[in-house]
């Protein structure tokens, strides 16, 4: 094949990178993350087979050496070993749909690192103007995604994930923050390489500005923080540089205005402007008493204790979920149920890859800064080119972003618009530090360059063979999985359209068994959508087949999870809510066993003594979880509710005594137990605060009394 024709497959995806954190698309399950990713891997697959192509054809396309290229290898090694011997190979190397990481998302990274940084720097139309290029595409991304937000600041386009905290098309005010972060640091770069045009000068110092705002309005504190952080490390920087004396001057006026702006904060930080203020009120807010009730003031603690189990290698990627079982804590019960990740990018990657796994994530960053304020003298000294190093100036900006970086990772897990991001800004310091590999006036690759390859015969064959690779990728890679996401979002909404349960069903059993990618996504729904299903119009032997489904791959999903509670609990609920009662039992003492402190095991396995007619069981268990945490509202109910079953006087009164009148009155489930246990005046009693309470929905409560009543 042509060797321009390659160039021009590989720089058209390339340069459709950019524009990746725009695709959502409703046809799919977790829009927001798999329509990018899904996107962003068939790029990487036909760029990558392009450039393997090239490089066999060119020479002077393939890697060069370099600490960043080293670095990234030993990560990929190290990871890929910790997933291998981790605690679920599969889900370690797959991910699923709401994350789409996993080692495949690494493998991606390194194709697009190897085909960008190869590729861009030894362009002939024109060496780093290539970068300038890309980057500026990037840049022009940014001011879309500026103006998106800024519609949705204006209320003219909904924030997708609900509230006041901007999104863009990212669909997560925090992936849309570090967004802003990394493009505001190459503005500032590029601003001042074009510092001598005013035009560029203010085009990109506006865009900065914009950038800002935007960031700003996300309310994520980990990102705001980190780009005052890597301000304060710039200017540090700067008041130190010896090249330019304007540069020093703007770094002492910008660590005198960060004190400025710190000190008048913590002057007015109780002041009512700013606790109206949704970003000022959150930084206002950040007390030690906050902290504690936050997540990471518990699963920190968690990693750090899992880290010490598997010191060497870790857990393997997307395993969090062991530890967070091992060490739960019943005090958690009033944050989400089941944590998936450390959100500490550090702890995430001690977690995944031990000792090692961790120490291979952070040689990336020395490698970095390594690089950028290493002197290069592999330059064409004939000419004087230094063209390959950084000025001063251009390092402080550059180890500013990677400060910026290291600082918001400390708060937040990376996404992939992130990773994208980052092995960009890895690959471009690659390319610049290869000195020898600059372009001579007329456009020829200058320096030790070698020769193209001499095997004619051996290209031709390398062609079909790299052919048929991209096709096997493709198509186990995404298209499959692509399958199995369609047609779960195909199944989920058949099942919340009436008549259309054969429909689900159908779409379900294809969902399952397309790909291995989303699988157990496709098993929670299928258990959590079985009694819908079954309770439908649908015949007999549909509804059999269909039962027969669900359980055999709840089972199945259960053994394959190698003891993961959260698999138990949801194979236990399933069972009980289909009536197999001492089958359910199995699987959630189990989950028992896996996480001891999680109260709603307590509540299904208390719940399925209830279905049994042994109720006072039933109240050991829903005591277990009162007691674990006395102040969980839930946890109060529930113990009220198997107290009432138990006929167990004290406990009720207790419990009554401990719950607000609104919290009974307007429960259901308390209605239901009096009304089952003929407390028919209880229920009447509860009925008549309903309307004492709200008023405004009294006539709908006294219908219910007179339905009583008959």
């Amino acid at each position: 094949m042509n060797k321009q024709i390659l160039r021009n497959i590989i720089f058209v995806g390339l340069f459709l990178v950019p524009f990746i954190p725009f695709l959502v698309s409703t046809e799919l399950f977790f829009p927001f993350i798999t329509t990018k990713a899904f996107t962003w891997r068939i790029i990487v697959e036909v760029v990558f087979a392009a450039w393997l192509m090239l490089a066999f054809l060119d020479t002077n396309y393939r890697p060069k050496r370099s600490l960043i290229l080293y670095s990234i290898l030993g990560f990929l090694l190290v990871i890929g070993l910790a997933d291998l011997f981790g605690s679920a190979p599969l889900k370690s190397f797959w991910s699923n749909f709401e994350r789409m990481e996993g080692y495949i998302t690494l493998l991606h990274l390194g194709m697009f690192f190897l085909v960008i940084s190869s590729v861009f720097k030894d362009d002939p139309a024109g060496g780093w103007a290539s970068w300038t290029r890309w980057w500026n595409t990037s840049l022009v991304a940014s001011f879309l995604m500026v103006i998106y937000s800024v519609f949705q600041l204006l209320g003219l386009l909904t924030i997708n994930q609900g509230g006041v905290r901007v999104d863009g098309t990212l669909g997560n005010a925090i992936y849309l923050a570090v967004y802003m972060l990394f493009h505001i640091f190459i503005a500032m770069l590029f601003m001042w390489r074009n510092w001598q045009s005013v035009i560029l000068r203010w085009t990109y110092g506006i865009l900065i500005v914009l950038q800002a705002t935007i960031l700003y309005h996300t309310a994520t504190r980990g990102a705001i923080l980190g780009f005052l952080g890597g301000i304060l490390v710039m200017a540090v920087f700067s008041v130190r540089n010896k090249e330019d004396k304007f540069v020093r001057r703007a770094g002492v006026a910008v660590l005198v205005g960060l004190v400025v702006l710190v000190s008048g904060f913590l002057a007015i930080k109780d002041s009512e402007f700013v606790k109206n203020s949704l970003v000022l009120g959150r930084f206002s807010s950040l007390t030690t008493e906050e902290i504690k009730t936050q997540g990471r003031y518990f699963i920190w603690p968690m990693a750090i204790e899992g880290a010490k189990e598997n010191p060497l290698l870790g857990w393997g990627q997307e395993n969090f979920n062991y530890v967070f079982q091992k060490y739960y804590s019943p005090e958690m019960y009033k944050l989400e149920p089941w944590f998936d990740r450390a959100h500490n990018i550090f702890l995430d990657w001690l977690i995944s890859g031990g000792i090692l796994g961790l120490l291979s994530y952070l040689s990336l960053y020395v490698a970095l800064l390594w690089l950028i304020w290493k002197p290069f003298k592999d330059v064409d000294e004939e000419r004087g080119d230094k063209s390959a190093g950084f000025s001063y100036t251009e390092k402080s900006i550059l180890t500013g972003l990677i400060a910026a970086y290291f600082f918001h990772n400390l708060f937040v897990f990376d996404n992939l618009i992130s990773y994208i991001l980052f092995f960009s800004v890895l690959a471009y310091i690659h390319s610049r530090s290869q000195g020898k590999i600059l372009l001579s006036a007329h456009g020829q690759v200058s320096g030790n360059s070698r020769p193209t390859t001499s095997h004619p015969a051996l290209a031709k064959m390398a062609l079909p063979v790299l052919g048929i690779l991209l096709i096997l990728s493709l198509y186990f890679v995404n298209i499959k999985p692509i399958g199995t996401n369609i047609s779960l979002i195909n199944a989920l909404q058949s099942t919340q359209t009436p008549g259309q349960s054969v429909l689900a069903i159908e779409s379900f059993k294809k969902a399952y068994d397309t790909s291995r990618l989303g699988r157990p996504e496709v098993v929670e729904h299928v258990t959590s959508n079985a009694i819908s299903i079954l309770t439908s119009d649908i015949s007999v032997e549909e509804k059999n087949a269909y039962f027969n489904f669900a359980k055999d791959i709840a089972l199945k999903q259960s053994e394959e999870a190698n003891g993961d509670s959260r698999y138990e609990l949801l194979t236990g609920s399933f069972l009980s809510a289909v009536g197999l009662l001492d089958e359910s039992l199995v699987s959630l003492e189990r989950a028992r066993e896996l996480i001891p402190g999680k109260q709603q095991v307590y509540f299904e396995i208390g719940s399925v003594y209830i279905n049994k007619d042994e109720p006072l069981k039933a109240l050991e268990f829903f005591k277990t979880a009162y007691e674990s945490a006395p102040d969980y509202t839930g946890a109060k109910i529930i113990y009220l509710i198997g107290s009432i079953y138990a006929k167990d006087q004290v406990v009720e009164n207790q419990m009554l005594e401990s719950l607000r009148e609104s919290e009974v009155a307007f429960d259901d489930r308390i209605i239901g137990a009096y009304y089952t246990n003929g407390r028919i005046e209880k229920v009447r009693g509860l009925l008549e605060d309903r309307i004492r309470l709200d008023p405004a929905n009294a006539e709908t409560y006294k219908k219910d009394l007179e339905t009583l009543a008959n």
